[in-house]
C-alpha cells in the first residue's frame, strides 16, 4: 500500500492530510515471558524456528484483518472511506488505535459503542488465537487523545495503557482502565435508557479484584451454534494442561496459567456449560498435610 492511499485511509488524518488527535479506544497488549522464550530458543539453538512460528501466527491474524479492511474500502457506494482503526505492531508488543466518531444520525447512536465492539471483536479473537499457539498475552484498553500513522505514535492514552498492562493487568488478561470502564459504564447507561440489551456485555467479565477484562473465550461461539468451534476450547485446554505441567516448579510463572485455568473453567460453567473441557486444578489448591 503507497503512502498516500496509506494517509487516505488513516482515521487519525482527516481529507485535507492534517493530522488530528482524537479521543480513541487504545489497546495495548504485549505477550507474557516473551524475552524468556527467545533467550530459551536462542540457548537450544531454535531461534529460526521460533522466529518462523511467531511471525506466522502474528502475520495470519494481521493479514485476515488487512484483507477484510481492503474488501471493505474497494466496495462500491460504500467503499473509500476511511479505516475504522490503526494497528502497530513491534517486536512482541502491538497498539490498537479506534478513533470514536462524535455524531452520527442513528435515532440510537450511542457514542462509542461501535468503536468498542470494533476493537473488543478483534481483540478476543486474537487472544484466543495466540493462547491456543502457546503465547498468552496481557494487556490494557484506555480511552484518552491518540493520533497514529506508519511512523508516530503518540498520545496520552498510550500511556495510561501501557502503564495498566505492565502494572495492574498481572495476569494473561486484557483489563479495562478507569477511563475505558466509565466509558462501558456510560455505554450500558445508553443502552438501558433506549430499552435494547448491552451487546458488548458477553465480551467483557469481571475479576476477583474487580477489574473488568476481555472474555475472548466467548470468541468460540461466532458460528451458527454454541458448539461449532468447540475444538478451539479443546486446544486452550490442552494447552493450558501443558503449560501447567511444564512450570510446575516455576512458581512465578505457575500463576499466571492457574489464573487462565481458573478463567477457562469460570467459562466452561456459563451456559451452555462445556462440562467435559474443565481443567483439573486440584493439585493447585490449598490442601492440608497428610
Amino acid at each position: 500500500m503507497d503512502d498516500n492511499l496509506n494517509d487516505k485511509r488513516n482515521p487519525y488524518m482527516n481529507a485535507e492530510g492534517q493530522r488530528k488527535l482524537h479521543t480513541s479506544i487504545i489497546a495495548f497488549v504485549d505477550i507474557l515471558g516473551f524475552k524468556e522464550i527467545v533467550r530459551n530458543a536462542q540457548k537450544k539453538g531454535t531461534s529460526q524456528e521460533l522466529f518462523a512460528d511467531f511471525h506466522q501466527v502474528i502475520s495470519t491474524w494481521y493479514k485476515r484483518d488487512i484483507v477484510d479492511s481492503n474488501r471493505l474500502f474497494k466496495m462500491p457506494f460504500i467503499g473509500g472511506k476511511k479505516d475504522k482503526y490503526k494497528i502497530r505492531i513491534f517486536t512482541d508488543c502491538i497498539l490498537i488505535g479506534c478513533p470514536i466518531e462524535k455524531k452520527e444520525r442513528r435515532h440510537n447512536f450511542i457514542e462509542g459503542s461501535d468503536e468498542f465492539l470494533e476493537l473488543l471483536s478483534k481483540l478476543y479473537l486474537f487472544q484466543l488465537d495466540m493462547a491456543n499457539n502457546g503465547y498468552l498475552i496481557r494487556g490494557a484498553i484506555a480511552l484518552d487523545e491518540l493520533y497514529m500513522d506508519d511512523v508516530i505514535i503518540y498520545g496520552n492514552g498510550v500511556t495510561e495503557a501501557y502503564e495498566a498492562e505492565s502494572i495492574q493487568a498481572k495476569y494473561p488478561r486484557i483489563i479495562l482502565t478507569k477511563s475505558a470502564e466509565d466509558m462501558f459504564v456510560k455505554i450500558d447507561n445508553s443502552f438501558a435508557h433506549q430499552g435494547r440489551e448491552n451487546y458488548l456485555r458477553p465480551y467483557l467479565n469481571r475479576d476477583s479484584d474487580g477489574l473488568l477484562f476481555l472474555n475472548y473465550l466467548e470468541s468460540i461461539k461466532i458460528g451458527d451454534s454454541d458448539y461449532q468451534f468447540v475444538s478451539e476450547l479443546e486446544k486452550h485446554k490442552q494447552m493450558l494442561d501443558n503449560k501447567l505441567i511444564q512450570y510446575r516448579n516455576k512458581p512465578h510463572i505457575l500463576e499466571k496459567y492457574i489464573w487462565a485455568a481458573n478463567y477457562h473453567n469460570y467459562f466452561c460453567n456459563q451456559p451452555p456449560c462445556y462440562d467435559d473441557y474443565q481443567i483439573d486444578l486440584t493439585k493447585y489448591q490449598m490442601q492440608s498435610i497428610n
